[in-house]
């Protein structure tokens, strides 16, 4: 199946699966890492986990989801989210295949920052 991290995120305000979101997360950021970049909305996805997870925050599930609901509506990162084309194989496990990163880093390089030597 093919679509965009934008669809994808935004299934997770539907069904909050942390495990899945964690392995989404990691699949899409692999080819960026493996160019030495890193990616702001994942860095922005991460910041937001971080909040999210935070034992001295009270999060309900409706207010996860809604902390999401508001990052994925920014302007550059729905931009971002929307451009980003995956292909996802759901079996025997699930695998993503970013389609576009190349095109993703030349289009727009402003989006990528280079990855630090402990990443």
């Amino acid at each position: 199946m093919t679509t965009t991290l934008y669809d994808i995120i935004d299934t997770w305000t539907m069904k909050w699966d942390r495990g899945l979101i964690d392995s989404v997360l990691e699949q899409v950021a692999a080819p960026f890492y493996k160019l030495k970049l890193v990616f702001f909305l994942l860095e922005e996805i991460w910041d937001a986990l971080e909040f999210i997870d935070d034992p001295h925050e009270f999060m309900t599930e409706a207010r996860k989801i809604q902390q999401i609901e508001n990052l994925l509506g920014y302007g550059k990162i729905e931009r971002a989210a929307k451009f980003v084309k995956l292909e996802i194989v759901e079996s025997p496990e699930l695998k993503i295949t970013v389609l576009n990163a190349e095109d993703a880093i030349a289009k727009h390089p402003s989006w990528f920052d280079k990855a630090r030597a402990d990443e």
